[in-house]
């Protein structure tokens, strides 16, 4: 190999100060909202200063010449942030209107337009509010979220319904201003016309279509083609962001930029001169907007594919991040809350980094491997390096596996793409042709989709990061140090290069000092001995159970991400059995962290579509999923764990009464097993039929039903005679859990309750002598 490295191109940065001027501008601006004469004074200094500057700039006598080429940056820093400023202020005069802001607070009845596809199963809508009350908006209406989903089936982007709900002020910093919290069914449902209408009905039949192949890849296709990931399971979503490969399972940037590069190559090879490629350009760039409707990465990357066009058309060299740089000021000019969006944050950050560090990366990956390989490492990483900070903010963790995902993903992904929209179109008029090409696109979609699960259950498929700001700013100065480390000539820039491992240094003892290290310390002292484990998921139930290497857990709480952070303290790997007592979110929502690591799930009664389409999904992730039924036992080592409620015999309504009732005992042959039952959400009348039917007898452990609440049967839990009770409760629920009277009672009765809000996660073992060893995470651990 060559060890003389290539010269370096410079490259043209010049805009690149004031899109990160008008980014910043637009964060701080949305918070603190200026008037008008805050802006007019501000408008006032900075033509001032500006003007100052600009003659300094022109009067080189005065001001050296190196002075001279620095203030013009600066003047122009100056102008785009009052423009940034006038453009926040302008949006709050629409987001504010008299009409809106006066009936904040109360029952409304609003006239709607949909930003975006409704589809059954979506909890939030984006919607243009057009009218309330009758009172018609000025300006087009305000941007609204609408809580709920009041529609019966899908409903296609831009039309308009009528919806009577709860009108409430949104957050300052999110784009959409207001909240509309549905009461009912929409009413008067009308079509967006007949153009959208049929475009939307092309989107359908891909859906259809896809949905006929088999498995994960008939259900990715839509999302890899057009964004429509309605009938993606959760499962496979929270595989594909382990792996950091969601920016695939929606439409991205990347995929306008594809579309536009070959139909212009299409042309070109046809022979069409540069304005008939521009011309077939600019029609597939419209096209495809309208395709797959307009989404921040969507927006931004058709308006980066407009600049290039018009450089193109006046002959003028393009030039990336001056492309960016523009492309950002003008969304961000156009809507000042875009700034803090994390789909557009990630989407311009992932676009700077491939611009910026893809080329030079190559080049040095090129010394040690071939340039084709080096090119492919390059381009996922570059991407990583500069969306990282941000996704830590998202999850808090490091996806090992990124970069291998992303190159073993890289040569399917364009292929699913482009076949899939290309049977979207050809659907309307050839709908034979167009399932030979959705089966052509099976292929490539089922692969990216297998590299999903099958990466993200590796066990170290990700690492904890500390969470928060500190952790995005620790993980970018790792990353950023590392990368200039890299790039910079070993022997020219040798000093320059310890400098950089001395800080990288410092900064990784910070993060081990004041995270690994606590965090090591704290798994370190839990006891080798325990047995069961109430995990710390916020307000829900989640239990681990082990027993030697097999593992079975009950419930998940409603966030995997918290889920996975328990299990990664506990050491918990592979998942024999887990138990869905019922359906309710607090118990099942983190259910995809059990996709591609449970070996086997258990689930109470299903009582919607809702309920049946996440066992579908734990089955497509390789899960033997069973209805479970009475009596059904497992043995898990010396433990044997039994289901004794619901019953054959329907006793007790659908949801919280007839959840799983699980009881747990030891073998006959093991004297230091713990005893248990564990009542999910059981109300007061089934827990007296379960005593009334079932011998309990005493036992060591008791999970307290609906996390304290205070419906419950005070009897049962005397005959269990428990010595610890166990409450997975949030410290901010607003239900009252757990109750006074559920704590009063267990107080009487000696019991010794143990809450995850108080103690976050604990654990729960017997010591040789009998004596049951309790070890918590927070406030009285032992």
């Amino acid at each position: 190999m060559n060890n003389s490295e290539p010269p370096v191109r410079v490259r043209d940065l010049r805009m690149l100060l004031p899109a990160l001027v008008g980014w910043a501008t637009c964060c701080v601006g949305v918070w603190l909202r200026p008037g008008l004469g805050w802006l007019m004074v501000l408008g006032l200094f900075v033509l001032l200063t500006s003007g100052v500057l600009w003659r300094a700039r022109r009067a080189p006598r005065n001001k050296p010449p190196r002075a001279a080429r620095i203030l013009a940056p600066i003047a122009l820093g100056l102008v785009v942030a009052w423009v940034m400023l006038a453009a926040i202020s302008l949006g709050e005069v629409f987001r504010e209107q008299a009409a809106v802001t006066e009936r904040g607070g109360s029952e409304v009845t609003a006239d709607l337009s949909l930003s975006t596809t409704a589809t059954p199963g979506m909890r939030s809508v984006d919607v243009q509010i057009l009218g309330l009350n009758g009172e018609v908006l000025s300006g087009g209406g305000v941007a609204a979220r609408l809580i709920g989903f009041p529609f019966t089936e899908r409903v296609a982007y831009g039309s308009k319904a009528r919806v009577e709900g709860y009108l409430q002020a949104g957050e300052p910093w999110e784009e959409a201003g207001w909240v509309v919290m549905a009461r009912g069914v929409a009413s008067d449902i009308r079509s967006p016309g007949p153009f959208l209408e049929g475009v939307d009905s092309l989107r359908l039949g891909l859906v259809e279509r896809s949905l006929l192949r088999p498995g994960d890849g008939g259900r990715l296709l839509p999302g890899l083609a057009l964004g429509d990931t309605h009938a993606v399971d959760r499962g496979l979503l929270e595989a594909m962001r382990v792996t950091s490969l969601s920016h695939l399972v929606a439409v991205s940037g990347a995929n306008c930029a594809i579309v536009v590069a070959i139909v212009v190559a299409l042309v070109a090879l046809m022979g069409g001169g540069l304005w008939a490629r521009l011309s077939a350009g600019t029609l597939a760039l419209i096209g495809f907007v309208i395709l797959v409707t307009p989404e921040p990465s969507i927006i931004r990357a058709s308006i980066m594919a407009t600049i290039v066009l018009v450089f193109l058309a006046s002959a003028r060299p393009v030039r990336g991040i001056p492309v960016l740089g523009v492309t950002v000021l003008v969304l961000l000019a156009i809507n000042p809350w875009l700034a803090l969006d994390f789909a557009f944050s990630l989407s311009v950050m992932a676009t700077g980094g491939i611009l910026l560090l893809s080329a030079p990366l190559t080049r040095k990956l090129a010394l040690v491997m071939p340039a084709p390989l080096a090119l492919v490492i390059a381009l996922p990483l570059a991407a990583q390096i500069a969306c990282q900070p941000i996704l830590i903010l998202l999850n808090p963790v490091i996806p090992v596996l990124a970069v291998p995902a992303n190159m073993l993903a890289a040569p399917a992904a364009p292929l699913a793409t482009i076949i899939g929209m290309v049977a979207c179109v050809v659907g309307g008029f050839a709908p034979t042709v167009a399932q030979g090409l959705v089966w052509l696109a099976w292929w490539p979609s089922a692969y990216i989709a297998a590299i999903g699960r099958s990466l993200a259950a590796f066990p170290f498929a990700t690492l904890p990061w500390p969470p928060g700001w500190w952790g995005a700013i620790a993980i970018a100065l790792l990353g950023y140090l590392a990368t200039a480390w890299f790039l910079l000539n070993s022997t020219r820039h040798a000093s320059a290069r310890r400098v950089l491992v001395g800080l990288w240094a410092l900064v990784l003892v910070v993060v081990v000092t004041a995270f690994a290290a606590p965090r090591a310390l704290i798994r370190g002292s839990i006891p080798d001995s325990w047995t069961i484990a109430q995990c710390d998921v916020g307000q829900g139930d989640s239990l681990v159970i082990r027993s030697g290497e097999a593992i079975a857990i009950i419930d998940t709480g409603k966030d995997a991400v918290a889920l996975k952070r328990c299990w990664d303290l506990l050491g918990i790997g592979q998942i024999d059995l887990a138990i869905i007592t019922h359906f309710d979110t607090d118990h099942v929502g983190g259910w995809p962290a059990l996709a591609g690591r449970a070996k086997e799930v258990w689930l109470g009664p299903a009582t919607s579509e809702a309920d049946r389409a996440i066992a579908d999904a734990l089955s497509l992730s390789g899960t033997t999923v069973t209805q479970a039924h009475y009596g059904q036992q497992a043995r898990l080592g010396d433990y044997q764990l039994r289901v004794i409620w619901p019953g054959d015999q329907v006793l007790a309504e659908p949801g919280n009464d007839s959840s799983l009732v699980v009881a747990l005992g030891g073998i006959p042959e093991c004297t230091q097993c713990l005893s248990g039952l564990f009542l999910g959400d059981l109300g007061e009348i089934p827990q007296r039929i379960l005593a009334g039917r079932e011998t309990l007898g005493s036992v060591d452990v008791v999970k307290v039903s609906h996390h304290g609440s205070s419906n419950q049967y005070e009897g049962l839990y005397q005959e269990l005679s428990a010595r610890v009770g166990l409450i997975g409760v949030g410290s901010e629920n607003t239900y009252g859990h757990p109750s006074d009277r559920a704590l009063g009672f267990l107080d009487v009765q000696g019991v010794l309750v143990l809450r995850s809000d108080e103690r976050g996660t604990l654990t729960l073992g017997r010591t040789s002598t009998g004596e049951i060893e309790l070890w918590s995470e927070r406030s009285g651990s032992q």
